[in-house]
């Protein structure tokens, strides 16, 4: 097994534990779903029309692909630490969201590395609350996105502590209101 793979399965394990969540509410996707809802979340939101930095890992810092920025619906200052408590405000329903933590990637030449959950949203916080006490488990602190899992709306959030959204049936009127 590689390295990525076991460093995956770790983070799963230890998350499920640390947060005392159910498999069922917080979960990896399986490795045969991976690669296609991959590509959805891509092909919607990355912005692939640039020479360099384009792609879903620079989306949350240099912008989501030209279609999807007609549904762009702000940029915000937030703690990383804790804006994510607001989820039950931002995100509409109780469904389950796509929760992708973007690994990077190590070498230009070679593709994006996500690593892809699903999970609802009381299990996504809690797993988010203890990603930042503990670094991502040693992971070092890593961009993210929450994705709605029929695609309507993508939220990044980057290491300069600011979260992007776009789509359509967020509600942002806290930040708005700020």
């Amino acid at each position: 097994m590689k390295k990525e793979s076991r460093d995956l399965f770790r983070l799963e394990h230890e998350l499920i534990k640390r947060c005392d969540i159910s498999k069922e509410r917080f979960h990896k996707v399986r490795s045969t779903q991976w690669k296609n809802i991959y590509q959805a979340i891509s092909d919607k939101y990355a912005d692939k029309t640039k020479t360099w930095k384009n792609g879903l890992h620079w989306a949350n810092t240099n912008g989501y692909s030209p279609k999807s920025m007609k549904n762009f619906l702000g940029c915000y200052s937030v703690h990383y630490a804790t804006w994510f408590y607001l989820l039950p405000q931002i995100i509409p329903d109780d469904n389950m969201v796509y929760f992708l933590i973007d690994k990077g990637n190590r070498d230009w030449n070679f593709r994006e590395l996500f690593w892809i959950f699903e999970s609802y949203i009381p299990e996504l916080i809690k797993a988010l609350n203890v990603l930042n006490q503990t670094a991502f488990l040693d992971c070092g602190w890593l961009d993210y996105y929450i994705v709605s899992k029929k695609f309507r709306w993508i939220i990044g959030l980057n290491h300069h502590d600011i979260i992007s959204c776009v789509g359509e049936g967020l509600n942002l009127n806290y930040f708005k209101n700020k």
